[in-house]
């Protein structure tokens, strides 16, 4: 799930990229097809450790067009989707998404949809709508739940929304996000520092800062993420 975010400013780069092709020789549409692969120590999402501390392996193919339409799936091989502290049971996840980006000077601009599945707990499977902006290094998105949680008789409406606050200058990074849930005394919030040392390579530390639950303050603690990952 998180790396999602960043294989769309990938893709939305390569849209605009192709932009300047398309104002020379209009009648040629111009498109770029894109992959990446990599792993992390853990599958850190949004604040939280979704292997249950296993090392995760992780890939995804991009389709972009130089009018700045994108589609890509992305796939994960670890998740603790069941929540019993054993991601070899949630099993694997895979996303799809479809969306709408472009840039005018420092201002970019996106619009998403994406499709969470799990095909060994497939009652977590849902989607969001997600909108976000950008200026000269700082970034702002909204990740709307719809549809539901599940599929079937057992679906239940998804009411989650997430939002993130974002600053980012050379290799260095920095993300605020708050998780808001339609169940009483779950929200929180978690701060994420990173540093890019390569293109490959980058690390990040991340930390619950608020959270409704006390519970989650007490078991919650800073994570470590390593992640080495290839575009292609």
């Amino acid at each position: 799930m998180k790396q999602v975010s960043k294989m769309k400013k990938t893709v939305l780069a390569a849209a605009v990229a192709t932009s300047a092709a398309v104002l020379a020789a209009p009648s040629v549409a111009v498109a770029e097809v894109s992959g990446n692969v990599g792993v992390s120590n853990i599958y850190l999402w949004r604040g939280q450790d979704l292997s249950a501390g296993n090392a995760q392996v992780f890939g995804g193919l991009d389709y972009a067009h130089s009018s700045g339409l994108y589609a890509g799936v992305w796939g994960s091989s670890e998740n603790d989707t069941d929540g019993d502290g054993d991601a070899s049971t949630g099993g694997m996840e895979y996303d799809l998404y479809l969306g709408y980006g472009g840039a005018v000077g420092d201002f970019s601009y996106d619009l998403s949809f994406v499709d969470y599945n799990y095909p060994n707990a497939t009652d977590a499977d849902f989607q969001e709508v997600v909108a976000s902006l950008g200026l000269a290094g700082f970034s702002a998105a909204a990740y709307i739940g719809v549809g539901d949680y599940g599929h079937g008789s057992d679906a239940v409406d998804n009411k989650d929304n997430y939002y993130n606050l974002g600053y980012s200058y050379d290799q260095f990074g920095i993300n605020v996000g708050y998780f808001d849930f339609d169940a009483d005394s779950s929200d929180y919030t978690h701060v994420d520092l990173t540093y890019a040392l390569t293109d490959e390579l980058g690390f990040t530390v991340s930390k619950v800062v608020d959270s409704d639950d006390d519970n989650m303050d007490d078991a919650n603690d800073t994570l470590f993420v390593v992640t080495y990952a290839l575009s292609f």
